[in-house]
């Protein structure tokens, strides 16, 4: 296990950078974005370290200009200072040009972190000697087994999912800190918009097994979330009474949370984070195993959502109303684990 502590302690004087990908727009960035704004308000050095992906095109994407954070492109390699790294972005654990700093990786999401280092893995194995280099420790391979060995890496969970995925691999977090909802979003909730009898999902997370269910209710109004701006989708939950998602949640999904504040009952998988009560608190009978078996249980409790919706829906307000308390909640958990140090 890594050593057990619980806060970050900071001095007057400490810097706290925060590397995010260049003029990338995501959930990951944006949780970057707020979480440097909130140190800014609370009164910490923070700043944006942007970095090149094969995607970047501005330094700071539009989406986020307004968030107003301090941009750097120097990092004061000293011991009194913080990186902060999404965990698609490990180099710089292993790069001596922050050997003095301490190191801090926020678990945004557990899938990419896998993807990345899986990329990083393929890109080397080729190297004559890999295995034998990697264990020794030559390339820079990020694996649980060599992260649990440095003292001077610290790591936040973003989810329960991830805490719990962090514990099984020999790690404990130092906090857990999770993102909030754009306030844009909820200034599109309409309820005043007549409910239609229309199931949403997102195709690009849904897999066959979502179109099976869609293949044996003909009869049913299933519209994808495609190719639409956020002020689009956002219209087309205030209509829709029940969002459906089988898909793998790597951290806590930001379209299932638009779906709850758009007042949508909703059907999950029990994937990822999705699985956890901790990360989506609604009631267990709306979430189901992706097993063939479930299917009937799963078209009963869709057409039940349909034709119940109002009484339903009761059953998805406290996860509503959390999700309405989400920014505060941000800002309690960053003072947990960030700490003033005089």
């Amino acid at each position: 296990m890594t050593k057990n502590l619980t806060e970050i302690n900071c001095l007057p004087a400490t810097k706290i950078y925060i590397f995010c990908p260049a003029g990338y727009a995501t959930g990951g960035p944006e949780a970057l974005h707020q979480l440097g704004a909130k140190l800014k308000r609370l009164d910490f050095n923070a700043f944006m370290y942007y970095y090149s992906t094969p995607g970047s095109v501005d330094i700071v994407h539009k989406n986020y200009e307004k968030y107003n954070v301090p941009v750097t492109e120097s990092i004061e390699n000293s011991a009194q200072n913080i990186i902060i790294l999404p965990e698609t972005h490990l180099l710089p654990i292993f790069d001596d040009s922050y050997k003095q700093v301490r190191k801090v990786i926020w678990w945004l999401s557990v899938v990419n972190y896998y993807i990345t280092q899986n990329n990083l893995t393929q890109s080397l194995q080729h190297k004559k000697h890999f295995k034998l280099k990697s264990y020794l420790g030559k390339y820079p391979t990020a694996s649980f087994g060599r992260l649990k060995r440095r003292n001077d890496v610290q790591h936040i969970s973003h989810s329960y999912f991830s805490q719990v995925h962090l514990a099984e691999n020999g790690i404990k977090p130092i906090g857990r800190i999770s993102d909030y909802m754009n306030s844009a979003f909820f200034d599109m909730v309409n309820e005043g918009t007549p409910k239609e009898n229309l199931v949403i999902y997102n195709p690009i997370k849904n897999d066959v097994f979502l179109d099976k269910i869609i293949a044996l209710t003909p009869t049913i109004k299933w519209v994808p979330i495609k190719n639409m701006t956020p002020a689009e989708v956002a219209a087309l939950m205030n209509k829709a009474k029940l969002y459906v998602d089988f898909g793998f949640h790597p951290g806590k999904e930001r379209m299932p949370r638009e779906a709850c504040i758009m007042r949508c009952c909703m059907i999950i998988g029990k994937t990822g984070s999705a699985a956890y009560q901790q990360d989506m608190p609604i009631p267990e009978k709306y979430r189901f195993d992706k097993s063939e078996d479930q299917i009937p249980e799963i078209i009963n409790r869709i057409n039940e959502c349909l034709t119940n919706y109002h009484e339903l829906v009761k059953d998805f307000a406290p996860y509503r109303q959390a999700l309405y308390k989400e920014e505060d909640q941000f800002e309690q958990d960053i003072q947990k684990v960030f700490v003033k140090d005089k």
